[in-house]
């Protein structure tokens, strides 16, 4: 069993460093040739492939704040065991944001000006200390596992170790202000374009379905990565655990789904989604296949308590999750007809890149460091970290 865990491992991370090494090289064209001559963005499509991903990071990344405060604020200890894991998802989540943006810039060198100029009335300039905030706030919260490596056993880094876990309460309630500012400021973007974007995708909205959907994305992508562990490391898979993240994960799909059909409604706008248009098709299957079937499946503890029945459901959610924002972002906004939007094979090879790499690095933890933990109280984890005298 552990030489079969140890082929499935070797086969991903030779497709994984192939993709990363395609990356690699069209990063090196991207940022010595420029935008304009490795993608096909335009005066009039600066937003394409990157930009959706970037957004599918980030409703992917949902799980890391929606259960350290399951756990840290309302004391749900059962859990505890994974809650790592889901702060590991997130800092890879938000990494994959920053190094895609830093491709997505047209001066990436400028990436530090938010914190030097500041524009308190532009929603970029939040979004923009939201990540970064944020993503400080990820390192802290998964130091304290990084830092139990054996490489880390001096007394140095184990008072910071200490620190950290003294300050594990403060972080939590830090990255849930500033997750839920984030997730919500993403989609204040699309409040200025309603000229750009199509009816069925645009909404006043948008803040609010944006922080639901990543709630419901980040559940579901934890019940995968449940089952991704078990194949790939044989770690005991925690069925009392998976049908209970998929049920949250579900109710928060059906309410994203229920806010946006009554903003449909409210606005006039359903009648649109039945006039027979490509783009009131890839509506109905997003709301269809990716939001309404799981939602109806997963309300069956036939279905949740079965393997095919988690992976298929959690599948179809985050599905519709991403072909939402994707949607949004790229494929239904309006650009003129001499200027049409085709992403080139450099972008698609980097957008593929991306992910490719923060899974290596998911691998590399993995691997090393005690990422699953035994459930212990909140109290008795910190007396255990702290440093010996």
């Amino acid at each position: 069993m552990i030489a079969q865990h140890n082929h499935h491992r070797a086969v991903l991370k030779e497709l994984l460093w192939a993709l990363a090494f395609a990356g690699a090289l069209a990063a090196i064209l991207r940022f010595a040739l420029g935008l304009g001559a490795t993608t096909g963005l335009n005066d009039a499509s600066p937003w394409g492939l990157w930009i959706a991903f970037k957004l599918g990071f980030v409703a992917l990344a949902g799980g890391g704040f929606t259960l350290a405060a399951m756990v840290y604020i309302f004391h749900l200890e059962a859990f505890r065991p994974i809650v790592r894991r889901a702060i590991l998802l997130a800092l890879l989540g938000y990494g994959s944001f920053i190094v895609s943006l830093l491709f997505d810039l047209g001066l990436p060198w400028h990436i530090y000006m938010p914190v030097i100029n500041w524009q308190h009335h532009s929603v970029m300039f939040e979004i923009a200390w939201c990540v970064m905030l944020y993503f400080s706030v990820l390192v802290m919260e998964f130091g304290p596992v990084i830092l139990e490596h054996p490489w880390f056993q001096n007394e140095i880094y184990q008072k910071i170790a200490y620190l950290l876990h003294k300050a594990v309460l403060p972080l939590v309630i830090a990255g849930i202000v500033l997750s839920t500012l984030h997730q919500s400021s993403l989609g204040s973007l699309f409040l200025i374009m309603p000229h750009r974007v199509h009816p069925l995708w645009y909404s006043p909205w948008i803040p609010v379905l944006f922080f639901i959907s990543a709630i419901a994305a980040g559940m579901l992508a934890l019940v995968l990565e449940g089952f991704l562990a078990e194949r790939l490391f044989g770690k005991r898979l925690r069925l009392d655990l998976l049908p209970r993240l998929a049920k949250i994960g579900s109710f928060a799909l059906g309410l994203y789904l229920l806010l946006r059909i009554a903003d449909l409604a409210w606005r006039g706008v359903l009648p649109v989604a039945l006039d027979g248009s490509w783009q009131s098709i890839l509506f109905g299957a997003e709301i269809l296949i990716g939001g309404a079937l799981p939602v109806g499946l997963l309300a069956s503890a036939r279905v949740r308590s079965s393997r095919e029945g988690l992976v298929t459901c959690s599948l179809l959610g985050i599905g519709g999750v991403l072909s939402q924002r994707m949607s949004l972002s790229m494929i239904s906004m309006w650009r003129p007809e001499h200027t049409p939007y085709l992403p080139s094979l450099m972008e698609i090879v980097i957008a593929l890149a991306i992910p490719a790499a923060a899974g290596l690095v998911y691998l590399l933890f993995m691997e090393n460091l005690v990422v699953s933990e035994a459930r212990l109280p909140a109290d008795q984890a910190t007396h255990q970290a702290r440093p010996a005298r």
